[in-house]
């Protein structure tokens, strides 16, 4: 008994680590088999993009909503991956979006972006923008 309760720790130690490598190589298993389907767009300040609409995704007459919002303006992205975007009439949205509900905007012709750069067109505070950013939220996923 005294000798099973000394190895107790080595086992844990071991069967911990066992289970932090199975659970890497079915990660890595996850993204090869997935590959085509999982995509990371790594959208830049300017980038124009469609919102995913997921609050109709548990309505039961979302035939003919929307599942698209948009197009919104990428402003940044925050630390934790999520982004900080705006309408194109300069409204800010009061959260970061969670990057997985965003999509590239293909615009059929040129978008005037002029006042992307004109701190004075935006709805928020410059300072409100840098908090927003320096967050580590992964995005808006959470309360939907």
């Amino acid at each position: 008994r005294a000798r099973a309760l000394a190895r107790r720790q080595e086992d844990l130690a071991r069967l911990r680590s066992d289970v932090y490598r199975s659970r890497v190589e079915a990660a890595r298993r996850l993204e090869d088999e997935h590959s085509r389907a999982i995509r990371d767009f790594n959208f830049q300040r300017g980038a124009l993009v469609l919102l995913r609409n997921t609050a109709i995704e548990k309505a039961l007459n979302r035939k003919m909503r929307p599942r698209y919002l948009g197009p919104y303006v990428v402003l940044a992205r925050n630390r934790g991956g999520a982004y900080v975007v705006a309408e194109l009439n300069g409204a800010v949205l009061d959260r970061p979006i969670a990057a997985f509900r965003l999509l590239p905007y293909l615009a059929r012709r040129a978008i005037d972006l002029a006042w992307l750069d004109s701190p004075d067109y935006l709805d928020v505070s410059t300072a409100r923008l840098r908090e927003m950013e320096s967050a580590h939220d992964l995005g808006d996923d959470s309360e939907e």
